[in-house]
């Protein structure tokens, strides 16, 4: 039953994680030098230069997502255990709810210790959009089992 649209659901949970990784979380302005704020590291636009920065939240911010990848492909190939696959679902919208709360606090450390303008990117709202495709996967995945289990009670 991979074919199902839980499966497409839960594919686009993986892709978000992937663009979270892949653009930038946001930018600082620093008296005209712009700098790319990534979850594993801040350097300029240019690439030539690199802030120090570092802390937990954005080591948190790294990792993250690749059990949140993980845990959406395994998810997927647990379709002949639908409770399984809910309980993982469910699992997978709080590691997300982390990842959120750690990205925010993670860049306003960030803005708190350098002077300069600072602007989202657009990575942080793949998190939250990766939230609303793991929650219909989940109503999805209660469909079929519902479905499964009113077919079992007319044997």
């Amino acid at each position: 039953m991979i074919q199902r649209i839980q499966t497409v659901y839960l594919f686009l949970g993986f892709i978000f994680a992937v663009l979270f990784l892949t653009f930038p979380l946001g930018n600082i302005d620093i008296n005209g030098m712009v700098y790319v704020v990534k979850s594993w590291n801040i350097v300029s636009a240019d690439g030539t230069e690199k802030l120090d920065y570092s802390g937990i939240l954005g080591v948190i911010a790294m990792i993250l997502p690749f059990i949140i990848m993980i845990l959406c492909i395994y998810t997927t190939f647990l379709y002949k255990n639908r409770l399984l696959q809910i309980k993982l679902g469910k699992i997978n919208i709080f590691l997300h709810v982390i990842l959120v709360v750690s990205t925010f606090f993670y860049l306003d450390g960030i803005k708190s210790q350098f002077p300069g303008e600072f602007s989202y990117g657009p990575a942080v709202i793949f998190p939250l959009l990766a939230m609303v495709f793991l929650l219909l996967a989940g109503r999805a995945i209660r469909k079929d089992e519902e479905l499964v289990r009113s077919a079992d009670r007319l044997r």
